[in-house]
Order: C-alpha cells, then sequence, then structure tokens
C-alpha cells in the first residue's frame, strides 16, 4: 500500500539547534574517558586499516582533512592515526601555511 503524504513539497531541516554544532566534544570524551586502552588501540587500527586503502591524486588531501577531524576530537587520536598511517604531522602543518589546497 503506497504512503499517502499531506504534501509534496520537500524542506531544509536542520537537526542541530542553535549553537549545537559541535561535533567533536562527544566523540573525544568517547575515545579518552569511555575507552580503554585496548578499546583506543582497536579504533585506531580500525581507522588507520580503512585509511590506508584510500589512492588517488587526492590521496594526501583527503587523508589530511580527515585527520583534521579525529584532532579536533582529541590530539591523542589524530596523533596515533597520523602515526599508523606513517603521516609527518609537522611537514603537513609546514606545508598548509605556505599552500592553498585547492580541490
Amino acid at each position: 500500500m503506497p504512503m499517502v503524504l499531506d504534501s509534496n513539497v520537500a524542506d531544509w531541516f536542520d537537526r542541530n539547534g542553535e549553537g549545537d554544532n559541535d561535533h567533536y566534544t562527544q566523540p573525544g570524551l568517547l575515545f579518552t574517558k569511555a575507552m580503554n586502552d585496548y578499546d583506543r588501540h582497536n579504533l585506531v587500527s580500525n581507522i588507520a586499516g580503512a585509511m590506508s586503502g584510500i589512492s588517488g591524486p587526492k590521496k594526501d588531501i583527503i587523508i589530511n582533512r580527515q585527520l583534521c577531524h579525529f584532532f579536533r576530537a582529541d590530539a591523542k587520536l589524530g596523533m596515533a592515526i597520523a602515526k599508523a598511517l606513517d603521516v609527518d604531522v609537522d611537514a603537513v602543518m609546514r606545508e598548509l601555511r605556505h599552500a592553498t589546497v585547492d580541490v
């Protein structure tokens, strides 16, 4: 049986209330407070394993942008994933200060 709608008009719904755009504190707390060392190790290993499959001409840009999200959640998480991917964070930061990334 088909679903009957009151209208055929679509609109934008902002699921975040005003001032509710913090997408990093909760995952950061999960990593630092709720997870034990074993869980943190597995998380980093799983993320790095998935990200190691990234390829193509924009590989570095994709990895660096994703690392930014992990660093925003927790600096130790970002560093652990960067290390697992053999990313030299200091070199990336120096490069980004002197270049504009165009995607």
